[in-house]
C-alpha cells in the first residue's frame, strides 16, 4: 500500500505515457506529467491511510424517539470507473440502549466515503455500521448522488441522479417508522 509520504518516491512515466498515448501531446496546459502527478495525488485522498481518523463514540440512549440527520453531503469515487459521484444521505435509527452524538453521523458517512465505493455499497455499509455500534431497534439510510462516470461518459446524462435505500430493524417491520422517516427526511408521497 501506498502511503501520502511515499507519493513522491512512484515513478509516474508509466502513467504520463499512458494519459500521452490517449489524448495526445496537445491537450496539456503544462505537460502530461504534472497532470499524473496531480491524478496521483488526488487519488491518494481515497486511499486506505488517506482518510481522517474517526472514533464512533457512543453513550447511554436518553432518547426514545427516532433521530434524523438530513442532507449530509459527501463525494465519494466510484469503485467501478474512478469518477467521482457527490451528493446527499440522510440517516435515521431508534436507539436501543446506545446513542451517538449527532455530529459523528456526518463523520461516519464522510469516513466511509473516502474510498472508492459503490453508491449502494456505500448506503449498506452506513446502515450496516450504525445498526451494529448502537445495536439499534432500527437504522434507515437514503442516499442521493450524481455520478460523473454517468454524465461525463457513456450515455452523458447529466440531470439524472441516483437515490438508494436501505433499512434494517424496526424500519423493515413497522411501515408507520419507515414513513416517519420518509416524511422527516421529506421523501414520502
Amino acid at each position: 500500500m501506498i502511503t501520502k509520504s511515499k507519493i513522491d518516491e512512484i515513478d509516474i512515466s508509466g502513467l504520463t505515457d499512458i494519459l500521452s498515448r490517449i489524448f495526445g501531446d496537445t491537450v496539456w496546459d503544462d505537460d502530461a506529467g504534472r497532470t499524473a502527478e496531480r491524478w496521483l495525488q488526488a487519488m491518494m485522498e481515497f486511499a486506505p491511510g488517506g482518510e481522517m481518523p474517526f472514533k464512533f463514540t457512543t453513550f447511554p440512549a436518553v432518547a426514545n424517539e427516532m433521530i434524523v440527520a438530513v442532507d449530509i453531503e459527501f463525494a465519494s469515487l466510484c469503485a467501478h470507473h474512478l469518477f467521482p459521484y457527490a451528493g446527499k444521505c440522510h440517516v435515521g435509527y431508534l436507539p436501543n440502549e446506545l446513542q451517538v452524538g449527532i455530529s459523528k453521523i456526518p463523520r461516519l458517512v464522510h469516513w466511509m466515503a473516502a474510498r472508492p465505493t459503490s453508491q449502494e455499497k456505500l448506503t449498506h455499509d452506513v446502515a450496516s455500521f450504525m445498526k451494529h455500534s448502537l445495536a439499534a431497534q432500527g437504522v434507515a439510510v437514503v442516499i442521493e448522488a450524481t455520478h460523473t462516470c454517468m454524465a461525463c461518459r457513456g450515455i452523458r446524462e447529466h440531470n439524472a441522479s441516483m437515490k438508494t435505500s436501505d433499512m434494517m430493524g424496526i424500519f423493515l417491520t413497522a411501515s408507520e417508522a419507515r414513513n416517519e422517516f420518509l416524511t422527516l427526511v421529506g421523501r414520502s408521497k
